[in-house]
């Protein structure tokens, strides 16, 4: 299941390597990145989450997290198969 993060800017303190490296250490083996970039002083994230073995949403939900208690704004969207959805929602 692909995951696209969009967030507005990185939260202070972090730098798009650093979000990376939380991200794959949250998502440990269920999950990958696939890709990332910075547009200003925000950006994206792709993830490719584990769904054979294991239900998608205990990633969803460890991603949203993630995000959550790392600083991200309520901007911060997670497009999930096609629908898009705010970290705090």
């Amino acid at each position: 299941m692909l995951i696209r993060i969009e967030f507005p800017a990185l939260p202070q303190g972090r730098d798009l390597n650093t979000m990376k490296a939380e991200l794959d250490g949250v998502l440990e083996d269920d999950g990958w990145l696939l890709g990332s970039g910075l547009t200003g002083p925000g950006g994206w994230v792709e993830l490719e989450l584990e769904d054979e073995k294991m239900n998608p949403k205990y990633g969803i939900l460890a991603v949203k997290n993630y995000l959550q208690k790392a600083g991200f704004s309520k901007e911060t969207t997670m497009e999930i198969a096609g629908a898009v959805v705010g970290i705090f929602e």
